[in-house]
């Protein structure tokens, strides 16, 4: 009992501390009052995404490649930012925005949930059903691979 109780508490406290500064990353400045919302709101974000995880009984999902695919997406924004202003120049001159629906392959140890949610991130791409276990149907903007997909998929896309 008293484990899982600091397990509970680890993760409404993890949940909590990145919750607040990605709040913090999108005031252009902090002062007390905002630091006092972000504070307050994260803990109630937090303690709801502590009470998802428990309800779906869900496990980790495949951690072993979070480290280096969090490390990846911050090129993978860039990437995608390059990428996306090309396709607004082409909008802007009159021809289509493109993009299409591609079937991705998740590489084995690699949990659905945050895997989607990292590519989901990226200004390229979106992911808009998870049909299998380790297959994922995205969106992408461009054909352009970032190394973040190639870290997480196997097989290309189809």
């Amino acid at each position: 009992m008293r484990q899982s109780w600091r397990a509970a508490s680890g993760e409404v406290l993890v949940w909590w501390a990145v919750l607040v500064v990605l709040e913090l990353m999108f005031i252009s400045s902090v002062s007390v009052l905002e630091l006092a919302v972000a504070a307050a709101g994260a803990v109630i974000a937090a303690v709801a995404a502590r009470a998802v995880h428990t309800a779906s009984e869900a496990g980790l999902g495949g951690t072993a490649r979070w480290g280096a695919a969090l490390l990846a997406w911050p090129g993978a924004v860039c990437a995608d930012m390059a990428g996306l202003c090309r396709v607004t120049a082409l909008v802007l001159r009159g021809r289509p925005a493109g993009g299409s629906l591609l079937t991705l392959t998740l590489k084995s140890g690699t949990g659905a949930a945050w895997a989607c949610g990292v590519l989901s991130s990226t200004p390229g791409a979106y992911v808009v059903d998870v049909p299998g276990e380790r297959a994922v149907v995205a969106h992408f903007l461009t054909d352009d691979r970032t190394r973040l997909e190639l870290l997480l998929t196997s097989g290309g896309r189809r």
